[in-house]
Protein backbone atom coordinates (compact mmCIF):
# COMPACT_ATOMS: atom_id res chain seq x y z
CA UNK A 1 0.00 0.00 0.00
CA UNK A 2 1.27 3.35 -1.10
CA UNK A 3 0.80 6.26 1.79
CA UNK A 4 1.07 9.94 1.05
CA UNK A 5 1.32 11.75 4.64
CA UNK A 6 1.41 15.55 4.10
CA UNK A 7 3.35 17.34 6.99
CA UNK A 8 6.35 16.45 8.24
CA UNK A 9 6.26 17.25 11.87
CA UNK A 10 5.56 14.82 14.90
CA UNK A 11 2.12 13.93 14.25
CA UNK A 12 3.47 13.19 10.31
CA UNK A 13 6.71 11.28 11.19
CA UNK A 14 4.80 9.28 14.17
CA UNK A 15 2.27 8.01 11.25
CA UNK A 16 4.96 6.98 9.52
CA UNK A 17 6.69 5.23 12.13
CA UNK A 18 3.39 3.82 13.03
CA UNK A 19 2.11 2.09 9.85
CA UNK A 20 5.61 0.76 8.85
CA UNK A 21 5.44 -0.83 12.44
CA UNK A 22 2.75 -2.22 12.12
CA UNK A 23 3.23 -3.88 8.87
CA UNK A 24 6.56 -5.11 9.39
CA UNK A 25 5.50 -8.69 10.15
CA UNK A 26 3.21 -8.99 7.00
CA UNK A 27 5.41 -9.58 4.06
CA UNK A 28 2.16 -9.68 1.84
CA UNK A 29 1.44 -6.13 2.51
CA UNK A 30 4.50 -3.78 2.27
CA UNK A 31 3.62 -0.59 2.84
CA UNK A 32 5.62 2.38 1.34
CA UNK A 33 5.40 6.09 2.69
CA UNK A 34 6.05 9.37 1.26
CA UNK A 35 5.97 12.36 3.67
CA UNK A 36 5.99 15.37 2.12
CA UNK A 37 6.84 19.51 3.78
CA UNK A 38 6.48 22.72 2.43
CA UNK A 39 9.44 23.87 4.28
CA UNK A 40 12.51 23.59 2.98
CA UNK A 41 14.32 23.13 5.82
CA UNK A 42 13.40 21.21 9.68
CA UNK A 43 14.26 24.16 11.83
CA UNK A 44 15.02 23.93 15.24
CA UNK A 45 11.97 26.22 16.49
CA UNK A 46 9.48 26.28 18.91
CA UNK A 47 9.76 26.02 22.43
CA UNK A 48 8.18 23.43 24.62
CA UNK A 49 6.46 19.77 24.24
CA UNK A 50 4.68 18.20 26.95
CA UNK A 51 5.25 14.33 26.56
CA UNK A 52 2.34 13.31 28.43
CA UNK A 53 1.52 9.50 29.74
CA UNK A 54 -0.49 8.97 27.22
CA UNK A 55 1.81 9.98 24.84
CA UNK A 56 4.21 8.19 26.09
CA UNK A 57 2.23 4.86 25.91
CA UNK A 58 1.60 5.83 21.97
CA UNK A 59 4.90 5.73 21.80
CA UNK A 60 5.92 2.44 22.94
CA UNK A 61 3.07 1.35 20.42
CA UNK A 62 4.03 3.25 17.50
CA UNK A 63 7.58 1.73 17.45
CA UNK A 64 5.85 -1.70 18.03
CA UNK A 65 6.63 -2.52 21.43
CA UNK A 66 4.59 -4.93 23.51
CA UNK A 67 4.31 -4.36 27.24
CA UNK A 68 2.33 -6.93 28.91
CA UNK A 69 -0.33 -6.05 31.96
CA UNK A 70 2.92 -7.37 34.74
CA UNK A 71 5.92 -6.04 33.31
CA UNK A 72 7.10 -2.49 32.06
CA UNK A 73 8.68 -2.12 28.35
CA UNK A 74 9.99 1.29 26.69
CA UNK A 75 10.98 1.51 23.38
CA UNK A 76 14.51 3.45 22.30
CA UNK A 77 12.98 6.19 21.04
CA UNK A 78 10.74 7.03 24.60
CA UNK A 79 14.59 6.38 26.39
CA UNK A 80 15.99 9.04 24.67
CA UNK A 81 13.05 11.47 24.94
CA UNK A 82 13.09 10.78 29.40
CA UNK A 83 16.79 11.07 29.36
CA UNK A 84 16.56 14.25 27.26
CA UNK A 85 13.77 15.74 29.10
CA UNK A 86 12.88 16.94 32.44
CA UNK A 87 9.79 15.01 34.75
CA UNK A 88 6.67 16.95 35.42
CA UNK A 89 6.00 16.01 38.92
CA UNK A 90 2.18 17.35 38.72
CA UNK A 91 1.62 14.82 36.05
CA UNK A 92 4.06 12.15 35.36
CA UNK A 93 5.05 13.67 32.03
CA UNK A 94 8.38 14.72 30.19
CA UNK A 95 9.12 18.32 29.20
CA UNK A 96 11.53 18.53 26.31
CA UNK A 97 12.26 21.24 23.55
CA UNK A 98 9.82 20.69 20.31
CA UNK A 99 13.08 20.31 18.39
CA UNK A 100 14.55 17.55 20.15
CA UNK A 101 11.29 15.26 20.22
CA UNK A 102 11.14 15.92 16.05
CA UNK A 103 14.71 14.86 16.22
CA UNK A 104 13.96 11.51 17.91
CA UNK A 105 11.41 10.50 15.78
CA UNK A 106 13.06 11.56 12.25
CA UNK A 107 15.80 9.90 13.39
CA UNK A 108 14.01 6.51 13.54
CA UNK A 109 12.41 7.35 10.32
CA UNK A 110 15.73 7.64 8.51
CA UNK A 111 16.42 4.47 9.55
CA UNK A 112 12.98 2.99 7.62
CA UNK A 113 14.60 4.66 4.60
CA UNK A 114 13.59 2.20 2.72
CA UNK A 115 9.98 2.19 3.47
CA UNK A 116 9.79 6.17 4.29
CA UNK A 117 10.70 8.74 1.86
CA UNK A 118 10.95 12.40 2.62
CA UNK A 119 10.35 15.53 0.26
CA UNK A 120 10.78 18.98 1.57
CA UNK A 121 10.26 22.20 -0.11
CA UNK A 122 7.01 21.08 -1.98
CA UNK A 123 3.45 22.22 -1.94
CA UNK A 124 0.52 20.10 -3.10
CA UNK A 125 -0.85 21.61 -6.17
CA UNK A 126 -4.22 19.33 -6.86
CA UNK A 127 -4.66 15.82 -6.03
CA UNK A 128 -7.30 13.47 -8.38
CA UNK A 129 -8.91 10.50 -7.21
CA UNK A 130 -8.63 7.45 -9.68
CA UNK A 131 -11.77 5.22 -11.28
CA UNK A 132 -9.86 2.48 -8.64
CA UNK A 133 -10.04 4.89 -5.13
CA UNK A 134 -6.30 5.95 -5.25
CA UNK A 135 -5.26 9.11 -5.77
CA UNK A 136 -2.64 11.23 -7.79
CA UNK A 137 -0.73 14.31 -6.11
CA UNK A 138 0.88 16.75 -8.23
CA UNK A 139 2.90 19.79 -7.16
CA UNK A 140 3.52 23.70 -7.37
CA UNK A 141 6.88 24.60 -9.17
CA UNK A 142 8.15 20.60 -9.16
CA UNK A 143 7.78 17.68 -11.29
CA UNK A 144 6.89 15.36 -8.39
CA UNK A 145 4.20 13.28 -8.80
CA UNK A 146 2.85 10.73 -6.26
CA UNK A 147 0.48 7.46 -6.43
CA UNK A 148 -1.39 6.87 -3.02
CA UNK A 149 -3.70 4.34 -1.87
CA UNK A 150 -4.14 6.44 1.06
CA UNK A 151 -3.52 10.58 1.94
CA UNK A 152 -3.07 11.24 5.65
CA UNK A 153 -3.10 15.17 6.55
CA UNK A 154 -1.02 16.03 9.54
CA UNK A 155 -0.37 19.38 8.31
CA UNK A 156 -1.10 20.93 11.21
CA UNK A 157 -3.81 23.66 11.93
CA UNK A 158 -4.05 25.17 9.12
CA UNK A 159 -4.23 21.88 7.28
CA UNK A 160 -4.31 22.29 3.37
CA UNK A 161 -5.57 18.82 3.39
CA UNK A 162 -8.37 20.02 5.57
CA UNK A 163 -9.29 23.26 3.84
CA UNK A 164 -8.38 22.66 0.14
CA UNK A 165 -8.86 19.18 -0.39
CA UNK A 166 -11.59 18.04 2.13
CA UNK A 167 -13.26 21.41 1.83
CA UNK A 168 -13.58 21.63 5.85
CA UNK A 169 -13.68 25.07 8.05
CA UNK A 170 -10.53 26.48 9.22
CA UNK A 171 -9.89 26.37 13.01
CA UNK A 172 -12.00 28.90 14.94
CA UNK A 173 -9.25 31.82 15.93
CA UNK A 174 -8.75 32.19 19.55
CA UNK A 175 -8.31 35.63 20.11
CA UNK A 176 -4.66 34.84 21.08
CA UNK A 177 -1.42 35.37 19.42
CA UNK A 178 2.34 33.58 20.72
CA UNK A 179 5.53 34.22 20.29
CA UNK A 180 8.25 31.12 21.14
CA UNK A 181 11.82 31.09 21.84
CA UNK A 182 14.90 30.55 23.85
CA UNK A 183 17.54 31.89 25.16
CA UNK A 184 20.92 30.64 26.46
CA UNK A 185 21.72 31.87 29.64
CA UNK A 186 25.00 30.87 29.89
CA UNK A 187 26.63 33.20 27.42
CA UNK A 188 29.50 34.82 28.15
CA UNK A 189 27.60 38.37 27.35
CA UNK A 190 24.31 37.26 29.81
CA UNK A 191 23.73 39.20 33.06
CA UNK A 192 23.52 37.69 36.38
CA UNK A 193 20.03 38.66 36.12
CA UNK A 194 19.71 35.80 33.19
CA UNK A 195 22.31 33.60 34.98
CA UNK A 196 19.64 33.26 38.33
CA UNK A 197 16.80 31.73 35.55
CA UNK A 198 18.47 28.65 35.59
CA UNK A 199 17.68 28.35 39.75
CA UNK A 200 13.93 28.66 38.38
CA UNK A 201 11.18 26.05 38.78
CA UNK A 202 10.18 24.05 35.16
CA UNK A 203 7.56 26.19 34.35
CA UNK A 204 7.05 29.90 35.67
CA UNK A 205 3.97 31.71 34.49
CA UNK A 206 4.36 35.69 34.91
CA UNK A 207 1.73 38.16 34.37
CA UNK A 208 3.26 41.18 31.89
CA UNK A 209 0.17 43.01 31.78
CA UNK A 210 -3.39 42.77 30.91
CA UNK A 211 -4.03 40.17 28.14
CA UNK A 212 0.28 39.36 28.33
CA UNK A 213 1.65 36.15 29.77
CA UNK A 214 5.29 35.14 30.11
CA UNK A 215 5.73 31.67 30.72
CA UNK A 216 9.26 30.43 30.93
CA UNK A 217 10.15 26.36 30.99
CA UNK A 218 13.68 26.33 32.50
CA UNK A 219 15.93 23.17 30.35
CA UNK A 220 18.90 24.28 32.37
CA UNK A 221 19.44 20.96 34.34
CA UNK A 222 19.24 19.06 30.91
CA UNK A 223 20.66 21.63 28.34
CA UNK A 224 23.19 24.10 29.85
CA UNK A 225 21.86 27.21 30.27
CA UNK A 226 18.78 27.03 28.28
CA UNK A 227 15.40 28.55 29.04
CA UNK A 228 12.42 28.37 26.53
CA UNK A 229 10.11 31.19 26.26
CA UNK A 230 6.32 31.44 24.89
CA UNK A 231 4.68 34.85 24.90
CA UNK A 232 0.83 35.04 24.57
CA UNK A 233 -1.44 38.07 24.04
CA UNK A 234 -5.24 37.96 23.84
CA UNK A 235 -6.53 40.86 21.64
CA UNK A 236 -9.59 41.87 23.34
CA UNK A 237 -8.05 42.83 26.76
CA UNK A 238 -5.16 44.57 25.54
CA UNK A 239 -5.38 48.02 26.07
CA UNK A 240 -6.50 50.39 23.03
CA UNK A 241 -2.97 51.65 21.88
CA UNK A 242 -2.34 47.94 21.51
CA UNK A 243 -2.94 45.94 18.07
CA UNK A 244 -1.03 43.07 16.95
CA UNK A 245 0.05 42.40 13.19
CA UNK A 246 0.91 38.96 12.52
CA UNK A 247 4.45 38.73 11.86
CA UNK A 248 5.52 42.20 12.54
CA UNK A 249 4.66 42.58 16.09
CA UNK A 250 6.90 41.81 18.39
CA UNK A 251 6.75 41.16 22.56
CA UNK A 252 8.88 43.84 22.74
CA UNK A 253 6.13 46.32 21.28
CA UNK A 254 3.59 45.15 23.47
CA UNK A 255 5.57 45.07 26.61
CA UNK A 256 6.49 48.99 25.49
CA UNK A 257 3.47 49.96 24.77
CA UNK A 258 1.58 48.89 27.98
CA UNK A 259 4.48 50.18 30.33
CA UNK A 260 3.98 53.53 28.21
CA UNK A 261 0.57 53.30 28.62
CA UNK A 262 -1.54 56.01 30.88
CA UNK A 263 -4.19 53.19 31.53
CA UNK A 264 -1.33 50.40 32.75
CA UNK A 265 -1.48 49.41 36.34
CA UNK A 266 2.16 48.88 37.36
CA UNK A 267 3.08 47.69 40.46
CA UNK A 268 6.46 46.91 41.80
CA UNK A 269 6.13 43.00 40.98
CA UNK A 270 4.73 44.08 37.18
CA UNK A 271 7.98 45.87 36.56
CA UNK A 272 10.24 43.36 37.68
CA UNK A 273 8.37 40.96 35.40
CA UNK A 274 7.99 43.76 32.89
CA UNK A 275 12.35 43.79 33.06
CA UNK A 276 12.97 39.82 33.03
CA UNK A 277 11.18 39.50 29.89
CA UNK A 278 13.22 42.81 28.09
CA UNK A 279 16.14 41.48 29.39
CA UNK A 280 15.18 37.63 28.06
CA UNK A 281 13.45 39.03 24.27
CA UNK A 282 16.65 41.38 23.88
CA UNK A 283 18.92 38.66 24.18
CA UNK A 284 16.50 35.65 22.54
CA UNK A 285 18.85 32.96 20.50
CA UNK A 286 17.10 33.46 17.30
CA UNK A 287 15.93 37.54 16.80
CA UNK A 288 13.50 36.34 14.07
CA UNK A 289 11.34 34.84 16.90
CA UNK A 290 10.35 38.07 18.02
CA UNK A 291 8.10 38.90 14.91
CA UNK A 292 7.42 35.32 13.82
CA UNK A 293 4.01 34.93 15.88
CA UNK A 294 0.76 33.00 14.78
CA UNK A 295 -2.76 33.42 16.41
CA UNK A 296 -3.79 29.84 17.90
CA UNK A 297 -6.63 28.31 16.18
CA UNK A 298 -9.25 25.78 17.76
CA UNK A 299 -10.61 23.18 15.86
CA UNK A 300 -14.44 22.98 16.53
CA UNK A 301 -15.39 19.26 17.23
CA UNK A 302 -18.80 19.98 18.38
CA UNK A 303 -20.16 20.85 14.54
CA UNK A 304 -22.01 17.10 14.57
CA UNK A 305 -23.01 17.49 10.66
CA UNK A 306 -18.68 17.88 10.17
CA UNK A 307 -17.32 15.42 12.66
CA UNK A 308 -13.86 14.16 11.80
CA UNK A 309 -14.30 15.04 8.36
CA UNK A 310 -12.51 12.63 6.47
CA UNK A 311 -13.49 11.05 3.21
CA UNK A 312 -13.22 8.09 0.98
CA UNK A 313 -9.49 7.63 1.69
CA UNK A 314 -8.03 10.72 3.24
CA UNK A 315 -8.13 11.52 7.04
CA UNK A 316 -6.38 13.58 9.65
CA UNK A 317 -4.51 13.53 12.79
CA UNK A 318 -3.04 15.61 14.91
CA UNK A 319 -3.68 19.46 15.22
CA UNK A 320 -5.21 19.04 11.36
CA UNK A 321 -8.50 17.16 13.11
CA UNK A 322 -8.26 18.60 16.67
CA UNK A 323 -5.67 21.71 17.15
CA UNK A 324 -6.41 22.30 21.09
CA UNK A 325 -5.51 24.73 23.23
CA UNK A 326 -2.58 24.25 25.12
CA UNK A 327 -3.68 24.58 28.87
CA UNK A 328 -2.07 20.94 29.85
CA UNK A 329 0.42 20.36 27.10
CA UNK A 330 -1.52 17.56 26.03
CA UNK A 331 -2.33 18.84 22.01
CA UNK A 332 1.23 16.56 21.19
CA UNK A 333 0.39 13.43 22.79
CA UNK A 334 -3.19 13.21 21.38
CA UNK A 335 -1.36 13.16 17.86
CA UNK A 336 0.68 10.38 19.19
CA UNK A 337 -2.61 8.66 20.04
CA UNK A 338 -3.85 9.61 16.57
CA UNK A 339 -0.62 7.70 14.53
CA UNK A 340 -1.12 4.61 17.19
CA UNK A 341 -4.69 4.27 16.82
CA UNK A 342 -4.71 4.57 12.42
CA UNK A 343 -2.17 2.19 11.94
CA UNK A 344 -4.20 -0.46 14.27
CA UNK A 345 -7.22 0.41 12.23
CA UNK A 346 -5.36 0.53 8.73
CA UNK A 347 -3.95 -3.25 9.94
CA UNK A 348 -7.14 -5.11 10.23
CA UNK A 349 -8.58 -3.67 6.75
CA UNK A 350 -7.89 -5.46 2.65
CA UNK A 351 -5.50 -3.01 1.65
CA UNK A 352 -6.64 -4.01 -2.10
CA UNK A 353 -10.15 -3.09 -1.49
CA UNK A 354 -11.36 0.31 -1.44
CA UNK A 355 -14.39 -0.11 0.50
CA UNK A 356 -12.03 -1.98 3.28
CA UNK A 357 -9.81 0.85 3.81
CA UNK A 358 -12.61 3.73 4.04
CA UNK A 359 -14.21 1.76 6.25
CA UNK A 360 -10.93 1.39 8.51
CA UNK A 361 -10.78 5.21 8.29
CA UNK A 362 -14.03 5.65 9.26
CA UNK A 363 -14.00 3.32 12.17
CA UNK A 364 -11.04 5.42 13.37
CA UNK A 365 -12.23 8.34 13.61
CA UNK A 366 -15.47 7.18 14.96
CA UNK A 367 -14.01 6.22 18.08
CA UNK A 368 -11.45 9.48 18.12
CA UNK A 369 -14.13 11.89 17.98
CA UNK A 370 -15.79 11.80 21.42
CA UNK A 371 -12.36 11.48 23.28
CA UNK A 372 -10.22 14.44 21.48
CA UNK A 373 -14.19 16.34 21.71
CA UNK A 374 -14.13 15.76 25.27
CA UNK A 375 -10.21 17.15 25.88
CA UNK A 376 -10.52 19.96 23.50
CA UNK A 377 -13.52 21.08 24.91
CA UNK A 378 -12.15 20.47 28.48
CA UNK A 379 -8.95 22.42 27.37
CA UNK A 380 -10.73 25.46 25.97
CA UNK A 381 -12.44 25.99 29.27
CA UNK A 382 -9.03 25.87 31.12
CA UNK A 383 -7.30 28.09 29.09
CA UNK A 384 -9.98 30.78 28.80
CA UNK A 385 -10.46 30.06 32.82
CA UNK A 386 -6.82 30.67 33.14
CA UNK A 387 -7.27 34.22 32.06
CA UNK A 388 -9.96 35.08 34.15
CA UNK A 389 -9.32 33.81 37.43
CA UNK A 390 -5.46 33.10 37.04
CA UNK A 391 -3.37 29.81 36.25
CA UNK A 392 -3.38 29.02 39.77
CA UNK A 393 -7.00 28.81 40.58
CA UNK A 394 -8.08 26.25 38.10
CA UNK A 395 -9.42 23.35 39.51
CA UNK A 396 -7.21 19.95 38.89
CA UNK A 397 -9.19 17.46 36.96
CA UNK A 398 -11.34 15.00 38.56
CA UNK A 399 -9.65 11.86 39.39
CA UNK A 400 -11.59 9.85 37.03
CA UNK A 401 -11.11 12.41 34.28
CA UNK A 402 -7.49 12.31 34.87
CA UNK A 403 -7.06 8.85 34.91
CA UNK A 404 -9.09 8.77 31.77
CA UNK A 405 -6.54 10.80 29.88
CA UNK A 406 -3.52 8.87 31.03
CA UNK A 407 -5.15 5.82 29.60
CA UNK A 408 -4.84 6.98 26.10
CA UNK A 409 -5.02 4.36 23.36
CA UNK A 410 -6.62 2.40 25.71
CA UNK A 411 -9.24 4.30 27.15
CA UNK A 412 -12.93 4.01 26.80
CA UNK A 413 -14.21 6.58 23.75
CA UNK A 414 -16.44 8.77 26.02
CA UNK A 415 -15.01 10.38 29.58
CA UNK A 416 -16.53 8.57 32.43
CA UNK A 417 -17.27 11.71 34.42
CA UNK A 418 -17.98 15.27 32.48
CA UNK A 419 -15.24 17.47 33.15
CA UNK A 420 -17.88 20.44 32.92
CA UNK A 421 -18.89 19.24 36.83
CA UNK A 422 -15.56 20.22 37.88
CA UNK A 423 -15.65 23.62 35.91
CA UNK A 424 -19.09 24.96 36.39
CA UNK A 425 -19.14 27.00 39.24
CA UNK A 426 -16.30 28.98 37.59
CA UNK A 427 -17.76 28.89 34.47
CA UNK A 428 -21.41 30.51 35.62
CA UNK A 429 -19.13 33.39 37.62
Amino acid sequence: MKVLIVGCGLAGLAAALSLTSSSSNDDDDDIQITIVEKRKDLESKGATFGLQINGQNALNEIAGVVVGENQSSCCAMLDKLKSAGLIIPSSGGYMLPWWTVRDVLLEEVQARKDNIKIHLGVSIDAVSEQEDGSYIATFKDDTLQINADLIIGADGVHSYVRREILSLPNATPSGAYVWRGSVDTNAASSSDMLKHMQEFPIGKITKIGEGLIMAYFNFHPKVVGQIAWVFTARVDMLLDNMTVDCGKTTPIDLIKAYMDSDDANVDEELKKNCELAMLVLNNTHQPSDLTWSSEMGVIDLNQEDIGWGGKGRITLIGDAAHAVRPASGLGGSLAFEDAAMLARYIARSNTNSTASIEEQLRAFEKIRLPRCKSISNDQSIRAELSYKVGFGRVPAWDPAYEKWVQEGIDSSPEPPVSEMDVLAELISD
